[in-house]
Formats: C-alpha cells, structure tokens, sequence
C-alpha cells in the first residue's frame, strides 16, 4: 500500500505532461472555433448560390423581381430594391 501512495504521489507532482494537455486543450478550442466559422460560411455561401440559382431558373416575381419596386431598381414594394422595373418578371442578378 505504501508503494502505491509513494507512485501517486509521485505521479501528482510530476508536472511534465501538464504543458502537453494544455496544448491539446488549446488545440480542441481552436478546432471548434474553425468548425463553427466554417458552419456559418456555409451558410452565408448556400444562401448566396441559393439567391444566384433562383435568377437563372427564373423564380423573380412579376413585379420586378426581387425589389419588388416600380422603377429602375426601386424598392417601394420591400424586398432587396434590385427590381428591373414595371412587370417586366426580370431580376437583375
């Protein structure tokens, strides 16, 4: 039993290891801060290509696409104001 104290104690003290899981431990955060910024690029990238793929396949609405707007671009129908004008169903992308 003596021995088995003398082992852990010994092991208690012994700080060698210590600068190694602090590595691993800053290394775990960082890998996580990576995975959730590359989650929200993701994202913003998906919505970007999402917003591109509805000006080809043509899903603008009648008012003037996504703007929504009577003129050029106007915006008084809400939406982004990128509309290309009277009903004419066309988005400028």
């Amino acid at each position: 039993m003596r021995i088995l104290a003398s082992h852990l104690t010994t092991l208690w003290a012994d700080e060698a290891g210590i600068s190694s899981v602090e590595y691993v431990l800053l290394l775990a955060m960082a890998a996580g801060g990576l995975m959730a910024g590359a989650e929200v690029l993701s994202s913003a990238v998906a919505d970007q290509l999402s917003d591109t793929a509805s000006c080809f396949d043509g899903s603008a609405d009648a008012n003037g696409g996504r703007g929504g707007g009577t003129g050029a671009g106007g915006s008084s129908g809400g939406g982004s104001g990128r509309g290309a004008g009277k009903g004419d169903g066309y988005a400028i992308c």
